[in-house]
């Protein structure tokens, strides 16, 4: 009787270990997480800022352009560019913006985890590589609402030549930054793999 007993209690103690072990895990996966979480959620703050800006800054600077007296035909263009620029990269921030809220580090496998933001990853680089294409929409349908604005001589087409290429360098610079940021983000998740059960 007093081995049964002994055995149970063994048992009993065994069972509390190992619900403790797994609490304690929990606890450290979830405390790690929140590091990697709070990344990828500064992302998400990023992508939002990206789909709130781009109009109020053309708003802002254009305003005059947009009244009823300074309405031609190059104003009508411009905007019809900004449009389409605008729809292409509002889908983009609220696809990247969906992508990032599917991520879930502490419930999501590792594999999950990383193939979520490597998704996210190889849509940020693609959006670099199409900038090529939608910055000259960008840049002509700003120059056709400012066309009443803008004197043409040469210092104003240097200005908007080098302005071009500052935007292109930025536009790299981020890409590298964003790189590495992922990359440290992709191994904080990798070293979360022995917490999870």
């Amino acid at each position: 009787m007093e081995y049964k007993e002994l055995e149970q209690l063994w048992r009993k103690y065994d069972n509390k270990l190992d619900t403790l072990e797994s609490l304690n895990k929990k606890l450290i996966l979830e405390t790690l997480a929140q590091k990697s979480q709070k990344k990828i959620d500064w992302l998400q703050y990023r992508n939002y800022y990206g789909l709130v800006i781009g109009p109020i800054v053309l708003a802002f600077v254009f305003h005059e352009q947009f009244r009823p007296e300074n309405f031609d035909l190059t104003v009508l263009l411009g905007t019809l560019l900004w449009i389409v620029f605008f729809v292409y990269s509002s889908w983009f921030f609220i696809s990247a913006i969906r992508k990032l809220k599917s991520i879930d580090i502490v419930n999501d496998t590792v594999l999950g985890s990383t193939a979520k933001l490597n998704d996210y990853k190889k849509m940020f680089v693609r959006s670099y590589q199409l900038n090529f294409l939608w910055s000259p929409v960008a840049l002509a349908g700003t120059l056709l609402i400012g066309w009443n604005m803008f004197h043409f001589d040469f210092k104003t087409i240097l200005f908007i030549v080098l302005l071009a290429v500052f935007m292109l360098l930025l536009s790299r610079r981020n890409l590298m930054a964003f790189l590495k940021k992922s990359d440290r983000i992709l191994e904080d998740i990798e070293d979360l793999g022995e917490y999870k059960e």
